[in-house]
Formats: C-alpha cells, structure tokens, sequence
C-alpha cells in the first residue's frame, strides 16, 4: 500500500507545460497566501507567484486581479561557483513529494555539476497553517565526492524578487528596504490600489563556519552564506520568511519585524539557542503538525480500497483548505484559487454552489464568512440592480472586493484564439439564486439563526425582491417569464425561460417568504425593520406570491422532462461520433456562434438543478432527465465543475460505475492535469464537487427535517467510506462499510 497522504512527483520532465503543471500541483498555503510549487533555484520561464487574500491591483479590462507578491522562496546555490539549477548539469535522481497530512513540500536532487562535483540537496517548504503570515524553507546540501576530493566552495543565496509580475503586468514597487543584525525586510506598495506588503527574512546556517552577508537592492535583496564543504560534508539552512500587509496592520513594517523578531526570541529560549542564530524549522514544523491534525479531524473522508481515488479527495480537500482564509469576510474564495493566474482571482457561483457546502458541512465558521461576503456587498447588488432597472440585489457574475461587476467585456477564446464578447456579466443572472441558495442551506445545516436574523433574512429577500422585478408577465397566459438570459450551459445565450433560473428564482422567493415568516415569529422587531428598510408592502408581497406561483417552468407535465430553455428541443441534434478521440470542447470545434444551433451541452444545467434540489423532484423525473442530458453533455471538454458533480444524481439513479467514471474526472483533474490548463491554476469549484459526490453521492447523506439519513452506492472495490460532519453545531461521525 502506498502513502495515501502524498502528491509524488518521480522524475523531473523538462517540458514547460508539465513544469507549470505541476507548479500548481504543489502549491502550498495557508488560506492567507499560497504559493505555486516553483523550485527555490528558479527554472527558465517559471511562473512564479504568490498570491494573499484579498490583494489586489487594478488591470485594463477585467478592473483588477490578484497581484503576484514579490517571490519570497529564491535560493540560489553555487557549487565552486557554477549554479545549481535543473537545465544545468547533470540531472542523476529526482523525487518531490507533497504531504497532505501537513502541508509539507519535499524535494530531494542528485545533481552533477559541469565540472564534476555531486552534490545532494534537500528541500523542504510550508506555508504555516499555525502563523497564517509565516513561510518557511529548510535546504541542506551534502557533497557527495569532488574531482580530486577537494573542498567545494558554496555559496547559499536567499532572496526576496521583486521582479514578478501577472505574466507581464507588474503591479508591486518596491517602496523601501533594509537590514537589522538578524533580518533583511522588503517594503512593497501595489501600484494601483496602494495595499503595503512587508516580507521580513532570516536565513541561517547550522555552522558557524559559514559567513553571512546581507545584500541590500531594490530588487532582489538577499542574505548570502558562503563557505567550504568537504566531500561527505554537508551544510542545512534556514529561511524564515513573515508576510503582513496593510490590510492586517496599520504598520505592517513594524508588525512583521516584531512577530518575526519574538519567533527566533522565543524558540531561542525554548531550545536554549543563540537568537542571533537560531533555527525554528523543527519548532514551527511540530506546530504546522497539529494545525493540520485538528483540521484532518475534523475534515478527513476514509475510502478503503480504492489509492487513487482516496489521495485524489484528500488532495481536492487539501486545496479547498488553503485556499480560503480562516477568519477574514472580506474576500472569497477564486475559481482558481490563489494557484494561478486563472480568472485573476474573481469570484463566481463556483464559490456558492461547488465550495461552500464543504464549509457548511465541515467547517461552517468559513461558510460564515464566505456568505458575509456575499452580505457585505449587498450595497453594489442593489446598485447593479437600479442600474438595470430591477428592484432588489443583482449579484455580479465576477465579483473582487467592492461587489462591482469585474466580468471583462471581451476575451480571447482560449480554443479558437477569436476575441468574443463575453454576456455573462449583463445576463448570466442565476448567481443571484446560487448565494440565496447557498444562505439558505448553510442556516439550513447549521441552525445559525443568528446569522439569519441579523445577515442571512436581507440577504434572501433582496435578492427575492430581484427575481420578482426580472420577472415579466406573459399577457397571454396565466404566468410569468425570464427572457435573455444565459443558464449554467454556456454555449447557448440568450435564452427565454432557463430551465434551473426559473426554478432557482421561484426558490429563492419561497425561501425568502418562508424565512420573513420565520423572523416575524421569532424576532418581530427585526422583521418590521426590514419590511420598512426593503419596502415590503402587502401588495409587493404578494406580487412575489403570484411571482413566485406563476413562473414558467418547461416540464412536460406527462414525461417530466424539462426542456432547458424554451425551444432547445427544437435545436439540430449532433453526432458526436464524428469527434471520437477530440482534444477541444464542442464550442472549440465548432465556434461560439455555430455551437448554439446544436443539443450540444457546456455543463450540468437541467441536471444541476436536479441535483441542487433533488429533494423537490422524484426519482422518474430525474432518469427521464439523465438520459436526455447526460449523453449529450460535454463531460471531457466542457466544464470542469460538474463530472464529479453528476455523481451525486447518477449514484441516486443506479448508475454508479458511471458516477465513478465522473467522480475520477473531477478527482483527477488537476493531478493528471485532464483538462490542460492546470498551469493556470487548480479547479477550485472542481475539488468542492469532488467532495460533494464522496458524501451526497457515494455515501448519500440527506439532512432532513428529523436529522439525517445516509444510503451508500458502492463503486467496485471500495469497502468502506467515513467522514465527520457538523449538523445544527454537534458533529456527527459516519462509518459505512461494504456487506
């Protein structure tokens, strides 16, 4: 049996692509910055980047993206004067490995110099889960055997590199910069947006042979040791890197020194140290051990007979974790994460819809936090909404810090190279319903009626008070219309009557209504203030009764099949046959325009409203609807968010080799790099999918009114499937194993 908590990486491939990669496979972070995988030694055309929560820099466009800080893990090493680095050389062993258990990153090289020197290094990284500001490497070189068993010069070079950008776009200066006894500090300041980013650093050897030098430049200011190593000898050092910006502190220079300063202070006098000299690897290590512990206790799903499938889960589970902060409402979690470049770090439903349940099961103080981001603001959903001429909170399809619409109006097709006109920000409207949803079922598990009272009660009946302004009355019927809009399948727009808007829009105004009910029950004051705040007149009520009663919803009233949007059964169907083997999406192939005439389907539409709220549809309605969708959806191309997403409703209706067959798509695809753009990034809303479909899918856990339930389906080979949860505050342990 192999280690089920690693990431490993065998041998080292030089082609670029797979280099950038894995540059996002073995990311670490803290939720308060992530850092790509890059080598400490830097590679040729590197994407290098660390990104922090919330940080961002204006860019044309798309308004702002995350800015890549100045890159905190260089260390360069110079063997009698010739650089290590992985294109140099002689490549003798390689090995990198990623332990999910502790966020912890190795690397181990043997490496042969141009003029003969073996050396074996060993790197070791994290990102502390324990001190969210803290980063840390320990690298150790040993001379295997020299020409003429000589000595061997070394030179060690830590650095901060101020020279890193988003691929071209610079967005840090350097602001100022210095050097105490023990600690060199880089001042930097976002150009645009004017956020104040201070990194401290320590560097240290384990021998007082080796001589240090601090290196002051506006660049690339480093601390250097240098000395000499006999064959069989070695030296280990130490880079302790503190990170605070001037959205922690006021004073983010003198906050950093001193949390750095206190830090060698205290393991000093713990291990009885020269502070001057100390090293705090093995100190913060042990503290990085339990941080994780607590959080795997908490988090960990078991599968049991089944490798790849078990360190795939903990891996999307892994990423979910760092890549959100632990107390910070001010920003969400990115369709890419802090991994990449990828969507420049805004914000989508992703967040809703595929992460936050894992939240709102396992860690519901995050869940929190990702919907009082959503709440805070509320002010620019009701301004996008006045500016469309709606009444109520419009979310934005792309959203960073103020609320504001970040959607770009035009971006080049990544497949075919066009420029097109992206719709989704003016009528891709259903992220409204997605947070309504996601308030709804976060009070739902969790019972937080503090949270409902005093954030989550506005919050649904804004966005209730959008939908029932959207909606028109069709004058020759008895009901309610959406028209112009794009659903969750992107390659058709505007459509009349989505399918899951329409339905997602009736929901969000019954939960609305349902939970104004609730609070005039049980905070009356609260309610009445909000009825006066929001205008909630008798007659506006019951507008969003009729509204929420009358709105079309396209299901054949015999078969249960529901049409998509209206006249999508009367688009071409297409012969996918003809496109066996294909390494593009639908759209790729046929373009953006020629898609929309064909049954041809981005990702889970019809069916992510089933499984959404398969508790309001029965069994016939959602086969019906699998084997309508589901052949003609583009499961390897499309979208990534919603294989493993189709699990969930095809372990419900029996097809469990298929919804594993999903499952391992969305599983994998960032460690197989399926899709081939994991160099942008990892699949966020992807991993929160994979965890979903282990528990709503394989294990079939239901919440209901009298507590839970849970109903395995068993992919071959699997024997059991355990997880934690929290329900109402208590968590809850289940076990199931195979009979």
């Amino acid at each position: 049996m192999g280690n089920l908590w690693q990431v490993n990486e065998e041998s080292f491939s030089p082609n670029l692509k797979q280099i950038r990669s894995q540059e996002t496979v073995f990311t670490i972070g803290n939720g308060y910055f992530c850092t790509r995988g890059t080598f400490e030694e830097g590679y040729p055309h590197e994407t290098a980047a660390t990104l922090l929560f919330g940080v961002f820099d204006s860019v044309p466009v798309s308004k702002e993206e995350l800015a890549n800080a100045p890159d905190w893990v260089g260390l360069q090493l110079f063997v009698n004067g010739e650089r290590f680095r992985l294109d140099k050389g002689k490549l003798l062993a390689y090995t990198r490995s990623l332990n999910l258990q502790n966020g912890l990153l190795t690397r181990t090289v043997h490496w042969e110099s141009p003029l003969g020197v073996r050396v074996r290094i060993n790197s070791e990284r994290f990102a502390s889960l324990a001190d969210e500001h803290l980063g840390m490497i320990r690298y150790s070189v040993t001379i295997d055997d020299s020409p003429k068993d000589l000595p061997v010069a070394i030179s060690l070079r830590a650095n901060f590199n101020a020279a890193r950008g988003n691929y071209d776009v610079m967005h840090w200066e350097t602001t100022d910069q210095g050097h105490s006894a023990d600690l060199l500090w880089l001042q930097s300041e976002t150009r645009s947006t004017h956020v104040t980013l201070v990194q401290s650093m320590s560097f240290n050897a384990d021998t007082t042979a080796f001589q240090k030098e601090f290196v002051d430049g506006d660049i690339e200011p480093s601390i250097r040791l240098t000395g000499a190593l006999n064959p069989q000898e070695s030296v280990v050092a130490e880079k302790v890197v503190v990170m605070y910006t001037s959205r922690d502190n006021e004073d983010p220079r003198k906050a950093a020194l001193i949390h750095h300063q206190q830090m060698l202070n205290t393991v000093a006098e713990e291990t009885h140290s020269n502070a001057h000299n100390v090293f705090v690897f093995d100190y913060q290590i042990q503290k990085q051990d339990e941080a994780w512990a607590r959080f795997w206790e908490q988090t960990d799903v078991v599968i049991e007979g089944d490798e790849k499938a078990q360190v795939g889960l903990r891996y999307n589970i892994y990423q979910l974790r760092i890549n959100t902060a632990d107390n910070d409402s001010r920003y969400s979690i990115a369709a890419k994460g802090m991994t990449g470049f990828g969507y420049r770090g805004h914000i989508f439903h992703d967040t809703e819809i595929f992460m936050l349940p894992f939240f709102t099961y396992e860690l519901p103080h995050i869940a929190r936090n990702l919907l009082l981001y959503r709440y805070h603001l509320l002010p620019a959903a009701r301004k996008k909404a006045a500016s469309n001429g709606y009444a109520g909170a419009q979310f934005p399809w792309e959203s960073t810090l103020n609320g504001e619409e970040t959607t770009p109006p035009s971006i080049v097709h990544p497949e075919t190279g066009e420029v097109i006109p992206v719709l989704n920000g003016f009528i891709e409207l259903h992220i409204t319903s997605s947070i309504a949803h996601a308030t709804w079922e976060y009070w739902r598990v969790s019972a937080d009626d503090e949270f409902m009272r005093d954030y989550g009660a506005e919050l649904l009946l804004s966005t209730a008070l959008f939908w029932d302004s959207r909606a028109e009355k069709n004058g020759e019927k008895d009901e309610y219309i959406i028209t112009d809009v794009i659903g969750p399948d992107e390659w058709h727009e505007h459509v009349n009557d989505n399918a899951h808007t329409n339905f997602m829009a009736k929901h969000n105004i019954r939960i609305a209504l349902d939970v104004l009910k609730w609070l005039q029950q049980t905070a009356p004051s609260k309610a009445k203030a909000l009825i006066e705040q929001l205008d909630l007149t008798d007659e506006r009520l019951a507008h969003m009764r009729d509204v929420m009663e009358h709105l079309r919803f396209p299901q054949d009233p015999v078969t249960g099949l529901i049409e998509q949007f209206d006249g999508f059964f009367k688009l071409a169907k297409f012969d996918q046959e003809k496109y066996r083997g294909r390494k593009d999406s639908y759209q790729g192939i046929l373009g953006v325009q020629e898609v929309q005439k064909y049954q041809l389907i981005k990702q889970a539409d019809v069916l992510m409203l089933l499984t959404m709220m398969r508790d309001e549809f029965d069994y016939d309605t959602k086969k019906v609807n699998w084997d309508y969708y589901f052949p003609i959806t583009d499961h390897d191309y499309g979208s990534s968010l919603t294989p493993a997403l189709h699990a969930i409703l095809g372990c419900e209706l029996g097809h469990t080799e298929e919804a594993y067959r999903m499952f391992m798509k969305g599983t994998l695809v960032d460690l197989e790099n399926l899709r081939g753009n994991t160099p942008e990034g990892v699949h966020a809303a992807c991993a929160g999918a994979v965890w979903q479909a282990a528990i709503f899918g394989f294990a079939g856990l239901r919440i209901t009114g009298d507590g839970y339930t849970a109903q395995p389906h068993w992919p071959d080979n699997w024997q059991r499937l355990s997880f934690q949860f929290k329900h109402k505050g208590e968590p809850v342990n289940i076990d199931l194993k195979r009979s």
